[in-house]
């Protein structure tokens, strides 16, 4: 996790990375804040004029996603409230394909393990009941197969 600096700090950080005649503007986004804060300030001071005003251009524009992006606060007395209004075209049908997609993969793998372990019990059982039905022949048409060795004498002894 990044260590938390001091906003001050960082902003001295910037100023110094800055190398022109004037200073960086202040920074208003919280994220973009945040990301300046997480670039150690060493590396803020070896940055170029060209490499710094990159990274505040990547950092300050984010594309606009919606038609209509209407965001405010509403100041009260003892607290602030925010609204969001957002107004656009819908999106979210290829994220959800991307999660849906996730989702059958996941859902395949599963039914992959569960008929895998279903045909292990399978081919366990019927090797279990092959091997009963071979004894129990044995047993009945009175063949001694192995000379000396009994199943039932053997689970007599373990019992």
């Amino acid at each position: 996790m990044a260590q938390v600096r001091n906003c001050w700090d960082a902003g001295k950080a910037l100023e110094d990375a800055f190398t022109g005649a004037a200073t960086p503007d202040p920074e208003r986004d919280v994220l973009t804040q945040h990301l300046w804060e997480a670039i150690p300030p060493e590396t803020l001071r070896s940055l170029t004029p060209e490499q710094y005003h990159s990274l505040k251009q990547a950092f300050q524009t984010a594309p606009r996603k919606h038609t209509l992006d209407l965001r405010g606060v509403i100041p009260l007395y003892f607290t602030q409230f925010y609204f969001v209004f957002l107004f656009g075209v819908d999106r979210r049908r290829e994220t959800r394909e991307v999660v849906y997609d996730r989702r059958q993969a996941v859902r395949e793998g599963t039914a992959r393990l569960i008929g895998g372990v279903a045909l292990g019990v399978f081919l366990t059982v019927l090797g279990l009941s092959a091997f009963a039905l071979w004894y129990l022949l044995k047993c009945l048409v009175g063949t001694d197969i192995l000379p000396g060795v009994s199943l039932s004498r053997y689970l007599r002894q373990i019992l």
